[in-house]
């Protein structure tokens, strides 16, 4: 019995640690306020930044690109909106789509697990493309939705995966 508690508490320590990891954003937005945290973040370079304040929608030639060694498997990207609006699907653009040669040249989400806070779980496959893409999941007033890498394109010079758009689709049922 003792021992099981123990793991329990083992297990919500890791679980905090890793959240207090976390870089998060905040934007205002026209329904709701959202707040977008991602597990890792690569660290700016060239005049470029890659945190989660880039995947918003406001700004086309940004991205996040994860920031741990290898391609990114595991990390998450996570959208939480206040007050919840009842919204039922996500918008998306894969890879970093400032250019062809910068999509190409860097990793692209492949598969990923769509979790939402009303217990909404899925894997989807996205396409290797710099088109808006758009994840539906069960329609509701999710206060988060989440998304874990689990498989990507390799990127042709680079290791990491990256991500332009990633946010709540609130004109869906205006909001």
């Amino acid at each position: 019995m003792r021992s099981s508690f123990a793991l329990i508490a083992l297990a919500i320590c890791v679980a905090s640690a890793a959240r207090g990891n976390e870089v998060c954003s905040e934007q205002a937005g026209q329904y709701a306020n959202t707040r977008t945290c991602v597990s890792s973040a690569l660290p700016s370079q060239g005049g470029n930044s890659y945190g989660p304040d880039r995947v918003n929608g406001s700004d086309e030639t940004g991205a996040w690109c994860e920031g741990v060694p290898g391609p990114g498997i595991g990390q998450t990207i996570t959208v939480y909106q206040k007050p919840p609006e009842k919204v039922g699907t996500m918008m998306v653009v894969n890879g970093y789509a400032k250019s062809a040669d910068t999509f190409q040249a860097n990793g692209r989400v492949k598969r990923a697990k769509i979790e939402t806070s009303g217990g909404f779980s899925r894997i989807v496959t996205l396409k290797d493309a710099k088109e808006m893409q758009e994840i539906k999941f069960t329609p509701g007033k999710p206060a988060w939705l989440r998304l874990t890498i689990l498989e990507v394109y390799p990127g042709t010079r680079h290791e990491d995966t990256c991500l332009s758009m990633f946010y709540f689709n609130h004109e869906q049922f205006g909001g």
